[in-house]
């Protein structure tokens, strides 16, 4: 068997499907030359590079397990009425996010497999921390970028359905959800008043876009600030390490709690501009001046070429080398809830 390095990556590239319809993104400011582009100028791989050192490169690929028991929480509370937060690991990177009232969930995914097709590519290795089934009703989605491993469309669909959530996203992005009555498109540092007392934001991060080979860079990636009843939840999508987070420090100020990557980092010479390898999260932590991180986009879909219990691994021993405590910078187990922020 070849050795391969970025088998997923050449997955969530190489399947066309239909393309992008045109909005108001040409209205942007970071749209050009009919792609988005980053704040400071990014060298990605192409695909073609990415394919072939997939085919040809010896670097080891780590196995992964191909199955693991995980808990499920069955029975999550339906909501958190008060000013507290409640926070429920599902996978990879969706959370359930209870505050004041409001149901949110990031980046759902529940498919079995991060791809185009149903019966190859990147495949979950545990099952979701909240069924699909057991969720509580969802007020507001929250999708960072249209990746397969942050935009699965399958599951979009159920919780419109279900719910009929509000949706919030990226420019370009919402043409691709089948029901866009309650879609809303952002643009970096462009802000949606949801309610009274909860704003987001969308803000950029260093990264990129795209679902088939024909389509890079045609919709918006980014981050997501939450802020509700005066506290800054930040969720950081995929990002590359950068100056955006002492950028949002600066405008916002402290977050209180930061949704950060650590995984999906090797090998460094592909992944380094797009995904954040666990100490530059741990520096990311400290850019944003975060009270509370939880550690995200890891051991659920074998994307890269670390080993399965690396990331959180090394994220113990950088935040040791940064002296950050342990209790800031966390980790969840999967369906684990936890309860933060209460007065």
């Amino acid at each position: 068997m070849k050795k391969v390095i970025v088998f997923a990556a050449v997955f969530l590239l190489v399947i066309a499907c239909s393309g992008t319809v045109e909005n108001n993104k040409k209205n942007s400011v970071n749209f050009k030359d009919g792609v988005f582009v980053n704040t400071h100028p990014v060298k990605f791989h192409t695909f073609w590079e990415m394919a072939w050192a997939a085919l040809t490169n010896d670097t080891e690929q780590a196995t992964w397990p191909t199955w693991l028991e995980t808990d499920s929480d069955n029975t999550p509370i339906k909501a958190v009425n008060n000013d507290a937060v409640r926070v429920t690991y599902v996978n990879h990177a969706t959370f359930l996010i209870q505050t004041a009232g409001y149901n949110i969930l990031t980046d759902p995914v529940f498919s079995e497999r991060t791809s185009p097709v149903s019966f190859l590519g990147p495949k979950r290795i545990h099952n979701p921390g909240i069924t699909m089934e057991n969720l509580p009703k969802i007020d507001l989605i929250i999708i960072s970028h249209d990746h397969y491993d942050h935009l699965d469309l399958s599951s979009i669909d159920a919780l419109v359905k279900r719910d009929n959530p509000k949706i919030y996203l990226g420019l370009g992005v919402g043409k691709r959800i089948e029901n866009q009555q309650n879609v809303t498109e952002l643009d970096w540092w462009q802000k949606a008043d949801v309610q009274e007392n909860l704003t987001l934001w969308f803000l950029d991060v260093q990264h990129f876009s795209g679902r088939t080979l024909t389509d890079r860079n045609t919709t918006l990636w980014g981050g997501f600030l939450i802020q509700v009843n005066g506290k800054n939840i930040y969720f950081g999508g995929d990002s590359g390490y950068a100056d955006h987070y002492e950028r949002t420090f600066k405008k916002f100020g402290a977050m209180d709690i930061a949704f950060l990557p650590i995984g999906a980092y090797a090998p460094r010479e592909f992944f380094k501009p797009i995904h954040l390898n666990p100490s530059e999260a741990v520096q990311a932590h400290i850019d944003l001046k975060s009270k509370l991180s939880i550690g995200m986009h890891y051991g659920t879909f074998q994307l890269s070429a670390e080993p399965y219990t690396e990331p959180t691994q090394l994220l113990e021993q950088a935040k040791q080398a940064a002296n950050i405590h342990a209790s800031e910078f966390i980790t969840l187990d999967i369906g684990q809830p936890i309860n933060l922020l209460a007065q």
